[in-house]
């Protein structure tokens, strides 16, 4: 049985046009009404949702896919989190651990791991890699970052413990260590 199905994505369509409505609302505009069932002629959110559910439900065998596979994957992945958290201001936006416990946490998770199972590392290594040696420091500065939503994290649903299961993307560390923009 599949973890994730249709409801799924009739739920963030929901939420997302919900959020829609919010956005008119405050402009002075008459609201849009949306049919968020119709099945023959689905959104782009809705072609995004069905890709990352096929991923997320092991559909797509990793080892079998294109490079155009993994960029398409990973540009719906970004236009959904884009959907969830934009904000006016384009000002990242640092993602709640709860969110992680939610459906769709689990869907971006599994899909995030998916694509980039080999770029993800823990944050020892991470402080390592940046700092050039894994002390307790380091792997606070890498910790710092994570909270500022310099670095984004995925849990590792292998692990449990909620202290030990973040690992954060190895490209992005290492952008930020060329950069030096990694807290004191």
């Amino acid at each position: 049985m599949a973890l994730f199905n249709d409801k799924l994505i009739q739920k963030v369509t929901a939420l997302i046009h919900d959020q829609q409505q919010i956005l008119h609302n405050a402009l002075g505009q008459s609201p849009m009404l949306a049919d968020t069932t119709d099945v023959e002629a689905p959104s782009p959110l809705q072609s995004d949702l069905r890709l990352l559910i096929q991923v997320a439900n092991g559909a797509y065998a990793r080892t079998h896919a294109t490079g155009a596979d993994v960029q398409r994957i990973e540009l719906a992945l970004q236009h959904l989190l884009a959907l969830l958290l934009g904000n006016p201001l384009q000002y990242p936006v640092t993602i709640p651990d709860d969110f992680w416990q939610t459906e769709i946490g689990i869907l971006v998770s599994r899909v995030r791991w998916w694509i980039s199972a080999d770029e993800l590392i823990t944050i020892s290594n991470a402080a390592a890699l940046a700092f050039g040696e894994n002390t307790q420091a380091n792997r606070m500065r890498i910790t710092r970052a994570m909270d500022k939503g310099q670095l984004a994290w995925i849990p590792d649903p292998s692990i449990m413990n909620p202290q030990q299961n973040k690992r954060v993307l190895r490209p992005q560390v290492e952008q930020l260590r060329d950069q030096r923009q990694l807290p004191e």
